[in-house]
């Protein structure tokens, strides 16, 4: 070995040696100076957002007559303490590092100003479920017998995220009892938790399966008409201060709109140069990338509520409910039966099924495949934003990524219930969403989904096609 070598040599063991102590010298560092990943300390946040690392107590301070109260100091106390003071519209939040109760209390004589029926309420926080734990507080009903702290408020709740997808409510004044909760009333109150949410996924899932059916395209870009809707009624809401009713109307049509706008643009023109499906599903991924951005850029990172009041919550035997919950769910039976009697009932509803069944074949008994098509994008767009809507009042807000928590459920709905039928994907989102939310009663919260998917796939064992789906086209 020359002597150039033995320098060039000792020159790269010397950099190595550098590059090693560099490392491990960072590495030090960031142990000693970087904080562990513990539990936040309970603060006033002006939004609260739940995560793996927090909680959320928050609400909506309401005189008597619904009016928001502004600029009342409230004392967070329980495992952790902290006071915020309520904005303008009346909105005030904690995030929470900690389970456990925690108690809320404003000044008594705010509360007898203004008509409130308590001036303090009581929530519990669950342990392992602070990405989907957010206690909405009211203090304009008395508390329950059963709390034992007299004067005290009630806390109502849909212990879930827009992040999610998933509901189930409660009533927080049974946590302060403790662990004597009845098994049974649980059990009927994640039932109708189920039944709900797979009426929302069903309503997605239906267009999805729609296109499918006629396109033979899958729309990773689906769950973003659906967040497109929420977003649209939270403008018109909360920006332009219309109604609920025209707001969602209005959400409702530009979900349409964009659906036309996406087939004339797009996909009218891959059609035409023959590109496969396949690439044409790769440009539905990017085009769900894009939006998704654009929605973080326009609207943030944070939850937006479609609606500021806190909805009052009845008792219909074993589940406890509200107003908005119900009409929600009558709305997209509604929707989801009007689609069923256009498919089996009306003449372009039966060309539709044709064109599913087998385009070439409608084509040559003349009914025109692109104008099907063109008329299906459009009902699958309005649909998800109609569902947009519908999961934003339920969830109590919409954010930015919401439909894109929900692609998976959507896929595996559609899947299950049989491609391109859309009963299938009505009885498969029936089942994701009562299988989702039932499990939470012997597995943790945050696995609720993975039990839905093992349906999904012990199905799929047993009946390739789904439960719906033909086990081969004819033709």
């Amino acid at each position: 070995m020359t002597a150039v070598n033995i320098i060039e040599r000792r020159r790269r063991m010397g950099l190595l040696r550098s590059s090693l102590c560099a490392a491990a010298l960072t590495l030090l560092m960031a142990f000693c100076f970087t904080p562990p990943n513990q539990a936040q300390a309970a603060e006033a946040v002006p939004t609260c957002n739940p995560s793996a690392t927090n909680g959320c107590v928050n609400g909506i301070l309401q005189d008597a007559s619904k009016k928001p109260i502004a600029g009342v100091e409230l004392k967070l106390s329980g495992a952790e303490s902290a006071t915020t003071t309520t904005d303008a519209n009346g909105n005030w939040a904690f995030s929470v590092g900690k389970d456990g109760s925690y108690t809320v209390t404003m000044d008594e004589s705010v509360a007898k100003e203004h008509g409130l029926k308590a001036a303090t309420a009581t929530v519990k926080v669950e342990k392992n479920s602070f990405d989907a734990a957010r206690q909405v507080v009211r203090f304009d009903k008395p508390a329950p017998a059963a709390s034992g702290s007299g004067g005290s408020g009630s806390a109502s709740g849909k212990s879930g995220s827009s992040a999610s997808g998933s509901t189930s409510s409660t009533t927080a004044s049974s946590d302060a009892g403790g662990a004597g909760a009845n098994i049974g009333a649980r059990f009927w109150q994640q039932l109708y938790s189920g039944v709900i949410f797979g009426l929302m996924l069903g309503l997605m899932s239906v267009g999805m399966n729609l296109v499918y059916g006629t396109t033979g395209l899958s729309s990773f870009s689906h769950g973003e008409q659906v967040t497109l809707g929420g977003l649209m009624a939270f403008v018109g809401t909360q920006i332009l201060h219309w109604p609920l009713v025209p707001a969602a109307i209005a959400a409702i049509a530009i979900g349409g709109l964009t659906g036309w706008i996406q087939n004339e643009i797009v996909w009218a023109p891959l059609r035409r140069k023959h590109v496969g499906t396949m690439q044409q599903m790769i440009v539905t991924i990017g085009l769900s990338m894009a939006l998704q951005y654009l929605f973080q850029f326009f609207f943030g990172g944070d939850i937006k509520g479609i609606v500021k009041s806190v909805p009052n919550s009845f008792q219909v035997g074993p589940v406890t409910t509200d107003s908005p919950t119900l009409i929600s769910a009558g709305i997209a039976i509604v929707a989801i039966v009007g689609v069923s009697l256009f498919l089996y009932r009306t003449r372009l509803g039966r060309a539709t099924r044709a064109v599913s069944d087998n385009a070439a074949l409608a084509a040559a008994s003349g009914i025109n495949v692109e104008q099907v098509v063109r008329i299906v994008w459009i009902i699958s767009c309005a649909m998800a934003a109609l569902s947009g809507v519908l999961l934003g009042v339920y969830l109590n807000g919409i954010s930015w990524n919401t439909g894109a928590t929900l692609l998976l459920l959507m896929f595996a709905a559609v899947t299950l219930g049989g491609l391109g039928t859309a009963n299938g994907a009505l009885v498969g989102s029936l089942i994701i969403g009562v299988v989702a939310d039932m499990s939470s009663l012997v597995i943790p919260n945050d696995m609720r989904y993975a039990s839905a998917l093992a349906i999904l796939i012990i199905v799929l064992l047993v009946r390739p096609q789904g439960i719906f789906g033909k086990q081969q086209r004819v033709g």
